[in-house]
């Protein structure tokens, strides 16, 4: 059972309450800590996800306009790479004078960059 105990603050003339925990956990209890890994990252997924639902019923469901702006973020994740791998493999191309090959391996690169951004972006929690 949790009570609150007043609790003095190294002798000054204010006091605090602080939480107190009767029933300690059992350091033998199997049961309280995970067994292996995988436990471990089952808990944390539905702690992430106790932590979404919470926020989800906290903030609600988020308006049009911010729906849209996340999708133009998410976009310019993926063009801007692309784009720069472009412009990077154009200047080796001339440069090198080998046509297009530094720009269409450099572009797919920028567009795989791009999407493993937007996937990480999609999965924060």
């Amino acid at each position: 059972m949790r009570e609150l105990v007043p609790q003095s603050d190294c002798g000054r003339a204010h006091r605090t309450l602080a939480m107190t925990d009767d029933t300690q956990p059992d350091p033998t209890d199997k049961s309280a800590h995970p067994k292996d890994a995988s436990d471990r990252l089952l808990l944390d997924q539905v702690r992430r996800r106790a932590s979404s639902t919470q926020r989800w019923l906290r903030e609600g469901e988020p308006t049009l306009a911010r729906q849209f702006a996340a999708v133009g973020v998410l976009g310019w994740i993926v063009v801007i790479p692309a784009l720069l791998g472009i412009w990077l493999g154009r200047a080796l191309d001339r440069w090198l004078s080998t046509g297009i090959t530094f720009t269409a391996a450099l572009l797919l690169l920028g567009v795989l960059l791009g999407g493993w951004s937007a996937w990480r972006w999609m999965h924060e929690p």
